[in-house]
């Protein structure tokens, strides 16, 4: 039933990705090349020892247009990215949790001088593949999360951006089992965080405004 849940979603997601492409290619729509380094850890409601944060990365495609006729500082971004996540755990050796997502991420932009803008949106993800074994059985497929962040340098080919993802879907749905082995009550547990710093480089460095 999740799956199929999760399938939908995916392709909602698919034909309306698929849309704002026909405009970007109908219209010469601003397109870019990102990539950047990840901090990631997880949240979790039941207290993980010795966990730690770890580094890893981020890379794919953003297109940005400007739906709103009379806002000109304001504009959507989409972007396709190849998400790489986890924690670690320190015991006697280091265990590390690695996580694979293509990910979505749905952002407005709002500008608030012409090399500033905040971002606030929503990522929504697919896991792709994880090194734990029996990942893709144990966690769930579908991850999303809250995007706050900012961006400098906008008006030129090069820019940077910085992001704080805050995840609002569990990684894990399991069952607690109390000391006679009966099933007492169900966990949503592990939740994504990330902290992201990297650089777009535009290869269409055109505004496109979806109306006339």
């Amino acid at each position: 039933m999740k799956r199929n849940i999760f399938d939908h979603r995916i392709t909602v997601i698919a034909i309306t990705l698929i849309c704002f492409l026909m405009f970007s290619v109908r219209s010469k729509a601003q397109m870019a090349f990102v990539g950047g380094v990840n901090i990631s850890d997880v949240r979790s409601t039941v207290l993980l020892q010795n966990k730690n944060a770890i580094a890893s990365y981020q890379w794919g495609l953003s297109f940005q247009y400007f739906p709103f006729k009379r806002l000109e500082n304001v504009s959507v971004i989409n972007e396709f990215l190849f998400n790489h996540k986890g924690y670690m755990q320190d015991f006697e050796t280091d265990y590390h949790f690695r996580f694979n997502y293509l990910s979505f991420p749905i952002l407005i932009n709002y500008s608030l001088f012409s090399d500033l803008s905040i971002q606030s949106g929503v990522e929504l993800s697919k896991l792709s593949s994880t090194n734990v074994t029996q990942g893709r059985r144990t966690y769930n497929n579908f991850d999303m999360g809250l995007v706050f962040g900012m961006s400098c340098y906008d008006t030129r080919r090069v820019s940077f951006y910085s992001r704080i993802t805050y995840g609002i879907t569990p990684m894990l749905d399991y069952y607690r089992i109390d000391d006679l082995g009966n099933f007492a009550g169900e966990i949503h547990d592990l939740k994504n965080v990330c902290i992201s710093v990297g650089v777009k480089f535009k290869f269409c460095h055109e505004k496109i405004h979806l109306y006339r």
